[in-house]
């Protein structure tokens, strides 16, 4: 995946996770996942799967493309 896209959508799930007043913690317990996989992926060491970015734009209300634009 390009490394933009990728930056693009590290920012756009921090800005929205803190506009919804949520930890990465908090977040990351909402989607089903280990405490620490939304701070992995704000911090680039993961990618996150298909069905993950699905969970995290519910959660935001959004369409999971929306967490990729700028």
């Amino acid at each position: 995946m390009n490394e933009n896209i990728l930056s693009v959508l590290r920012k756009n799930i921090a800005r929205h996770r803190k506009r919804f007043g949520c930890s990465c913690k908090q977040l990351s317990e909402l989607i089903g996942c280990d405490s620490s996989y939304i701070s992995k992926v704000e911090n680039g060491r993961i990618i996150p799967s298909v069905d993950k970015l699905i969970a995290i734009a519910n959660y935001f209300e959004m369409h999971f493309v929306d967490l990729f634009k700028e």
